[in-house]
């Protein structure tokens, strides 16, 4: 029996907005789901095809957005792969194909992202955040795509005495334009994203980081 797993994946906007995600399954057939913001644009969409969830239904449930991944359409100078058609933009979403730990809270000693310090952050204030929280980092790290782009990782988790654990991952896409900046000035950019800098996290500290430098390109 071969197993069905998901080959492509493309997010989709119109008008500046996300409405939902596309799929491309191993068998060809495919997959959308809509948003909400999707209800937004009623006619336009329905005629699309493009309002509703549609699991399965082969090509001709996403015409539009294969209709508009056309080489005219093809969004010029940037690694991302994109297309603009009217209203409609389809951003295909990248694979990693590399990852440089900068932190892990369970690495053992010699392995990658094994750090002494635990990276706990100030309790945040404000919002529903009960008092006494702690929060710290599990995990940070920078993943390589498979369009030359980059995106920062950080796993957050939240505690406040009564054993339930919250938080989540965060991942935020590393601007392109900033791969241009020079290497030190890159690196106080790129830490400022996924709460980095909350949890203790400094570009001192990334420079310290033996072959970041080169898996950023630099």
């Amino acid at each position: 029996m071969i197993s069905l797993y998901v080959r492509e994946k493309y997010d989709v906007f119109y008008k500046g907005k996300q409405i939902g995600k596309c799929f491309v399954y191993s068998n060809s057939r495919v997959g959308y789901n809509a948003f909400g913001a999707a209800e937004e644009f009623g006619d336009e969409l329905r005629s699309l095809g493009l309002d509703k969830d549609v699991r399965g239904g082969g090509r001709s449930s996403a015409a539009a957005i294969f209709d508009a991944m056309k080489d005219a359409n093809r969004v010029p100078g940037t690694r991302k792969q994109a297309w603009q058609e009217g209203g409609l933009r389809v951003e295909r979403i990248p694979e990693d194909v590399d990852k440089f730990w900068i932190y892990r809270r369970s690495a053992e000693k010699g392995e990658a992202g094994y750090s002494e310090k635990d990276h706990s952050a100030p309790h945040f204030e404000g919002g529903k955040q009960p008092e006494g929280m702690r929060e710290w980092a599990s995990w940070y790290c920078f993943n390589k795509k498979d369009d030359g782009m980059y995106e920062a990782e950080l796993d957050e988790a939240w505690w406040w005495g009564g054993g339930h654990n919250d938080g989540g991952t965060i991942r935020r896409e590393v601007p392109e334009e900033w791969l241009s900046l020079p290497y030190d000035e890159f690196l106080e950019h790129v830490v400022t994203l996924s709460s980095a800098a909350h949890y203790g996290f400094t570009a001192e500290e990334l420079k310290e980081k033996e072959g970041l430098k080169a898996f950023f390109g630099y």
